[in-house]
């Protein structure tokens, strides 16, 4: 009886094996600004890149919604609405055997950017003592910890209570303008940082970017 028992569980290892195993290879090119490579996602709005290949097999096609060939082995997936799509491989073995996959993605929009203040996130309220101004450094992180977008800011906004705005180039606040906080800036007083333009290494619909407040204390 327990010889029987280990063979049927045996065989259903095996099967669950066999169903959930795959002989194709897909993930994102080294291209592709989304991380890890294997990750199965994509994200909307973005042109995500995708390499395919099917090892030892004697030819495959690759289809599905928003699924374009770009060159050998590269495909193109520009995902519509929805929260997850398909690719499907059609695959020939060398001994004429068809295996058909399918590969599930799920489909996320890209988030807004964070700004921070120094290393602190302006997600919310910041509260920074006057020293924390002078060099400060301004910087956008992607909203998404897969998404591997380098942000390099061009300018940026700021406004302190009663003065008017200053524009500064770069991502830094210069000796001028930190004077100007010096000199106009109270403990209490809510700096805006705001307009920041950026430039991003990545072709994208759209990029959101938020302002952010700095409390004087």
């Amino acid at each position: 009886m327990k010889k029987i028992i280990f063979l049927f569980l045996s065989f259903l290892s095996i099967s669950f094996y066999g169903q959930n195993d795959t002989l194709s290879v897909v993930k994102h090119t080294d291209k592709d600004l989304i991380i890890p490579k294997d990750l199965k996602t994509v994200f909307r709005g973005m042109m995500n890149e995708l390499f395919i290949d099917v090892p030892n097999s004697k030819s495959f096609e690759v289809s599905g919604r928003d699924v374009i060939k770009k060159d050998k082995n590269i495909y193109t997936l520009n995902p519509g609405p929805g929260t997850e799509t398909i690719v499907n491989i059609d695959i020939i073995l060398k001994d004429n055997k068809r295996i058909k996959e399918k590969h599930v993605f799920e489909i996320r929009n890209t988030k807004s950017s964070i700004t921070c203040f120094n290393y602190i996130k302006g997600d919310s309220l910041i509260l920074a003592n006057m020293n924390q101004f002078k060099d400060a450094i301004i910087r956008v992180i992607p909203g998404d910890k897969n998404l591997n977008i380098v942000h390099t800011i061009n300018s940026f906004s700021l406004k302190i209570p009663g003065r008017k705005t200053i524009v500064i180039q770069g991502n830094k606040i210069d000796e001028k303008t930190f004077k100007e906080i010096s000199k106009y800036a109270s403990k209490g007083d809510e700096i805006a940082i705001f307009d920041i333009k950026v430039k991003v290494n990545i072709t994208i619909s759209c990029i959101l970017i938020s302002p952010m407040v700095i409390r004087v204390i």
